[in-house]
């Protein structure tokens, strides 16, 4: 199963991709696109390591994962 979620990761950022169930011990994620709070008091979307295959799916140890949450509708349209 697959869902849209938000995953703030031990390093401070917030990511807006799919999350497949993985493994017990890691984090499939997809469609990566990092959260970036901009200066009008919204935010926007830029692809998470563009320079790399990480838009293909990336796996994290789930103990990167500080957090798993559902996004606004809005974003979750943006996205």
């Amino acid at each position: 199963m697959s869902d849209i979620k938000i995953v703030r990761i031990s390093t401070g950022e917030e990511l807006l991709c799919t999350v497949d169930s993985g493994s017990k011990e890691h984090l499939k994620l997809t469609d990566v696109a990092i959260l970036i709070a901009t200066q009008c008091n919204s935010v926007g979307l830029a692809t998470f390591m563009a320079y790399s295959y990480a838009k293909d799916g990336m796996e994290i140890p789930r103990s990167y994962g500080m957090s798993v949450v559902d996004p606004v509708a809005d974003l979750q349209k943006q996205y």
